[in-house]
């Protein structure tokens, strides 16, 4: 069976609040398409690629048919992250009353255009059904995630999916950015601005001056609006406090100076930090820049790992007994251009399991890189890097 013809055993609404790791499409595709058809009032749906491929069609067909069962239906999908999607896949949506809207469009005709937020992307991969489970992760609605046996690539990607009150903080995030692209929120909708996010976001992390009990979940934001640092923070705050592990999987590893430091820092207090990132990758430019890393890094103590079967396209960091994952890379235009989402945890079992997956990674799927052979690298390749490290801004 394949990721959108097949069953989620995944339950959808346990009671409480559970956060639970989906792996790759063939787990996230069937949850995310049944919480879809399980619908009841509401589905809101914030996507950087959706595309015209057979994940695409069925997502969107799925969400058709709940807005014609009188379901409210909102899309948000990003105007570069989905070119692929042809000129009619929403218009059945359309037709049965669902409200779509282009993030920042980048045609000059379409009346929302600005040049100065071409380069602003919404990155974010997010779906809330009914204000009772929601999905977060670095999985996209394209080709690219969609099982091997139904023509797709297979790529590996995390999803995080929440039940409980959490699926009510991804949805305020949402909509704080479907009004500021014009769109028209449900009534008496309690929207935070970007500032009360970022002392959220620091009460979470245990680093605001106002003491309170960590919460459950944790629904990372992160904008162009004032929120810009509010990942880079946690994984900061996390990573410098490590004391046994920190575990990474990234698709496009370019850190900057203080996430570095931090990385280094941890390893040579006897932490073990382990980073997996692309063998193969769908950026040539990103990795051959991550590559430049790799000599520094090592001698410092870090276990540089590359992925061997396919695409890497996972953003996952496992630091001790707390794990997040999302959309955010760890790039400059993560940082500084995207609008990103992640959850993060100290659920003991959600911990477990990501360890768990990302410990099954480092055994059976990822070769760790020798120093003594990578440096014997040819001149050309050192060169190609650094360059590629310099013009890294501009990726």
């Amino acid at each position: 069976m394949g990721c959108t013809t097949s069953e989620s055993p995944v339950e959808l609404y346990p009671p409480g609040e559970r956060i639970i790791l989906l792996r790759d499409g063939v787990e996230a595709i069937p949850a995310m398409l049944k919480a879809i058809r399980s619908a009841r009032r509401e589905v809101v749906l914030e996507m950087y690629w959706l595309d015209s491929s057979v994940v695409g069609k069925a997502v969107v067909e799925a969400l058709t048919q709940r807005a014609k069962a009188g379901v409210a239906v909102y899309l948000l999908y990003d105007a570069i992250g989905s070119l692929g999607a042809d000129g009619t896949l929403y218009d059945e949506l359309l037709a049965a009353g669902a409200r779509v809207l282009e993030y920042n469009p980048i045609a000059p005709w379409r009346r929302r255009f600005r040049l100065g937020r071409v380069s602003q992307r919404d990155h974010r991969k997010m779906l809330v059904v009914d204000e009772r489970v929601a999905f977060v992760g670095g999985l996209n609605l394209g080709l690219p995630w969609v099982c091997a046996d139904e023509g797709g690539g297979g790529w590996r990607d995390d999803v995080a999916m929440v039940a409980g009150p959490a699926a009510g903080r991804v949805r305020s995030l949402f909509f704080e950015t479907w009004a500021k692209q014009g769109g028209e929120c449900p009534k008496n909708l309690r929207v935070f601005t970007s500032r009360e996010r970022v002392e959220a976001a620091r009460e979470e992390l245990g680093v605001s001056a106002v003491s309170r009990a960590q919460p459950h979940v944790a629904v990372l934001g992160h904008d162009a609006w004032g929120a810009r640092w509010a990942i880079r923070r946690a994984y900061l705050t996390r990573i410098r406090s490590a004391e046994r592990r920190v575990l990474i999987a990234n698709s496009y590893f370019i850190p900057d100076m203080r996430v570095k430091r931090a990385l280094k820092y941890a390893a040579q207090r006897g932490v073990e930090v382990r980073v997996i990132v692309p063998g193969e990758s769908d950026v040539p430019a990103a990795k051959y820049a991550t590559e430049w890393l790799y000599t520094d890094l090592i001698e410092a103590g870090i276990h540089i790992h590359e992925w061997t079967p396919g695409i890497l396209h996972a953003k996952t960091l496992l630091v001790d007994d707390w794990a997040t994952t999302g959309s955010y890379n760890l790039d400059y235009r993560s940082f500084r251009y995207n609008l990103e989402a992640n959850l993060a945890s100290t659920d003991a079992d959600f911990v477990a399991s990501v360890e768990a997956s990302m410990r099954k990674d480092l055994a059976e799927s990822t070769r760790e890189v020798d120093l003594a052979q990578w440096k014997k690298r040819p001149l050309f390749d050192k060169l190609r890097s650094w360059v590629f490290y310099l013009v890294r801004k501009m990726m």
